[in-house]
């Protein structure tokens, strides 16, 4: 019985160890999907950023007033910075994601490397753009650097945006054999889970069946023996009780047979005595009707 504790503590050991584990990959899991979805988003966040950032430089040529150039201008900025520090995060992580595994693909830091050339290129660009004031008397000459650096955000944008969509594919891609992988560790734990189990039933369980049974089986013979002493016991009790009672009839029918003969002996006691006394008194009278007797004959 010892050894089948000692079997079952080891069982529901590894067992644990196998749930636990198990339940630390998901939630780890659950941890980088919510990182990865993050990641993903910001990464499909770029393509429309760089598109926002074509369209006001765009607008900006064809501003007429300075309140919609300026306008325009500080929509450029903004999309400009956000653009930047997406990309930054995207490369090397921020507070809010956490890009380490991600970024241990070497399909994904070879796109990095390609589009390099041309978020730099745009960057400059933008740079240029917000240096460029709304004034009339230069009109003319911040138009042709304004349309210069316009060209260079649209020759880089197609480029920009095919490799950031190979980027977002990417990352989706990364996303999803990793549950793919935890797909495959939950199987593989559960199977290890169902083998001990298995295990268990046959090497604990079973034996302790058994020895369950033959306890049972030995409690129940034990149990008809105790009946039968009990039975017999009982039948024994009777049957000297029934001897006592016998014994003690037959005691008394000896003390009653003791007590007649008793008064038999008693009663022929007074008859011998009674007859003695008449035969004392009967013996002169014959003695006289004797000799009377004589007389007669002589």
């Amino acid at each position: 019985m010892k050894k089948l504790s000692l079997q079952y503590l080891l069982f529901l050991a590894i067992l644990t160890v196998a749930i636990v584990t198990s339940q630390i990959l998901v939630q780890k899991t659950i941890s980088d999907s919510k990182s990865d979805s993050r990641i993903i988003n910001i990464s499909g966040r770029q393509r429309m950023l760089s598109q926002k950032i074509t369209k006001a430089a765009l607008k900006l040529q064809d501003s007429k007033t300075r309140e919609e150039y300026y306008s325009t201008k500080q929509e450029l900025s903004n999309a400009a910075e956000l653009w930047t520090q997406s990309h930054k995060a995207l490369q090397f992580g921020n507070e809010n994601i956490d890009v380490t595994d991600m970024n241990k693909s070497e399909r994904l830091l070879e796109l990095f490397v390609e589009i390099q050339p041309y978020y730099a290129d745009i960057l400059a660009a933008v740079e240029d753009i917000k240096k460029i004031g709304f004034s009339r008397s230069t009109q003319e000459t911040q138009m042709q650097q304004l349309n210069q650096s316009t060209q260079i955000i649209l020759d880089n944008e197609a480029s920009f945006l095919k490799l950031m969509n190979d980027i977002t594919f990417e990352y989706d891609r990364l996303a999803s054999r990793k549950v793919e992988q935890l797909s495959i560790s939950e199987y593989t734990l559960l199977a290890v889970a169902l083998i001990l189990i298995l295990l268990e039933a046959f090497f604990i369980f079973r034996p302790m069946i058994k020895s369950a049974k033959k306890k049972e089986t030995e409690i129940s013979e034990l149990h008809e023996y105790v009946q039968k002493s009990i039975t017999f016991l009982g039948q024994t009790e009777q049957e000297k009780h029934y001897a006592s009672s016998q014994i003690n009839e037959a005691n008394e029918k000896i003390n009653e047979l003791v007590a007649a003969n008793y008064e038999l002996k008693r009663k022929l006691n007074e008859l011998e005595n009674t007859k003695g006394e008449k035969k004392e008194k009967e013996t002169p009278v014959k003695r006289k009707k004797k000799d009377t007797t004589k007389k007669q004959s002589l």
